[in-house]
């Protein structure tokens, strides 16, 4: 899989492709035991080693912090003030302000500063993936190779630039961030993957240019997409609202513990039912060494298995729906909350629990300090069933940094912004299909304004 998406969406030679076809030593520190690839062409070690760090480890609160400093101030660039401001579509506003406040927290603001085009034409590679993820040749569809082509002249150009004016003292107390290369993941990725055989600026762009798509691709839309449901429903709207000043009061959202705020139960049981509701990404799953037995049917090692997201976020049979109240084919921001003194509450259908829902709170995301006797939000049971971002240790990275991207933003215009949709539906594109977050097929017109303070 990433050796197709590598060749055709981002156009890497086969000189280079075959490096990473060769690499069979798996991600981890440790090589499998069959392996014969030197350590200094493990490139999936070496790549999953990053982001890890990065996106998972010591890096995710230096990254998590730049994000949330880099939105508010794009939302105060726009200069919103008490009287409305009608704008043509919503995608387009998260795209412009979501999207810049990511890239900005990864390559920083000298990369941006020097590529003022590079949004549009990461948009616009966007938008052209479909058509290169079919192979579809440049002497047949140019514009859909010209963004490609934009985007590593940007990051060579940056390249060059940091390297002439990058210095160790510039790195900000957190030891991750700097001016020049943006992130210590920029940084580690400049030193590892340029040493690897074969790799150089061109190989290096086209690679981060996977990691800005990868980043923005779908985070932005599940953003707009959990602001669009918010801001649809005033109730839900006011609730949010209610959670929010329960929880941070008059603190400034900047000086907010982001760990507090991926805990709140509302927000994240949002952040979940739009995942669930969109996200219909495929994903390939191989064991290379070995047989793997799944109950009555065996993956041949080796060999390739298929699997849809969308099939599963959608099933019927496995979803609570309350009676039918709520169908899976509809969003209903509270699927994932359980009540304990309501036993038809909860992801799971009442039928298909192996155990009843525990009134103890559990999982990573729950703040154990609540009070157990109030609803609370919880993914007990849905394993197998709701992975939007993959599974396994190909899992995606990136997923504890796109959780509080969607809920620091929702919390930000929830708490100090109007917004009203001008149209109350949404249609998605199947154009996309399979690569996570269709597309909105018409422009969502809305308006927005400052609220007082």
């Amino acid at each position: 899989m990433f050796v197709y998406v590598f060749k055709y969406f981002f156009g890497l030679p086969e000189s280079v492709v075959s490096v990473y076809r060769a690499d069979d030593s798996g991600p981890f520190p440790k090589p499998y035991g069959c392996s014969n690839v030197p350590a200094e062409e493990r490139i999936d070690h070496i790549t999953h080693h990053g982001f890890l760090r990065a996106l998972g480890g010591p890096g995710l609160m230096p990254t998590t912090r730049r994000y949330m400093n880099a939105l508010t101030a794009r939302m105060e660039e726009k200069n919103l003030c008490g009287e409305w401001t009608e704008m043509a579509d919503f995608s387009s506003f998260f795209q412009d302000i979501v999207g810049f406040s990511l890239i900005k927290c990864l390559y920083g603001p000298t990369m941006l500063r020097l590529n003022p085009d590079f949004m549009q034409d990461l948009w616009g590679f966007d938008e052209s993936v479909p058509w290169l993820a079919r192979g579809v040749p440049s002497f047949i569809r140019p514009s859909a190779h010209k963004p490609r082509q934009n985007l590593i002249g940007h990051l060579k150009r940056w390249y060059a630039y940091a390297r002439e004016h990058f210095d160790p003292s510039t790195i900000s107390p957190d030891g991750d961030g700097d001016p020049y290369w943006g992130s210590n993941l920029m940084r580690y990725r400049q030193e590892k993957l340029l040493a690897v055989k074969n790799h150089d600026d061109d190989v290096l762009a086209r690679m981060d240019l996977g990691l800005a798509w990868g980043a923005v691709g779908n985070t932005i839309p599940c953003t707009m997409l959990s602001a669009f449901h918010i801001f649809k429903d005033p109730v839900l709207l006011q609730r949010v609202r209610d959670d929010v000043e329960s929880s941070f009061g008059s603190q400034h959202l900047l000086d907010i513990d982001p760990n507090k705020l991926i805990k709140e139960h509302l927000l994240s049981s949002i952040y979940a039912e739009t995942l669930r509701l969109y996200v219909k990404t495929y994903f390939m799953v191989s064991s290379p060494h070995t047989d793997v037995h799944l109950g009555r049917w065996t993956l041949p090692k080796g060999s390739i298995g298929l699997m849809n997201a969308g099939v599963s976020h959608m099933d019927e049979s496995f979803w609570n729906s309350r009676g039918g109240e709520h169908p899976v084919t509809t969003f209903w921001a509270d699927r994932f909350i359980i009540d304990p003194t309501d036993s038809q509450s909860g992801p799971v259908a009442p039928h298909v629990r192996e155990f009843p829902y525990s009134v103890e709170p559990t999982g990573e995301h729950v703040d154990k300090t609540q009070s157990t006797n109030k609803p609370f939000f919880s993914m007990d049971g849905t394993e197998g069933s709701w992975f939007p971002y993959g599974g396994g240790h190909s899992i995606c990275p990136g997923r504890f940094l796109a959780k509080s991207v969607i809920l620091f933003t929702c919390a930000l215009l929830a708490r100090n912004y109007d917004i009203e949709l001008l149209s109350d539906k949404v249609e998605m594109s199947s154009w996309r299909f399979g690569l996570g977050v269709g597309g909105l097929k018409h422009a969502l017109p809305f308006r927005i304004r400052k609220r007082n303070a």
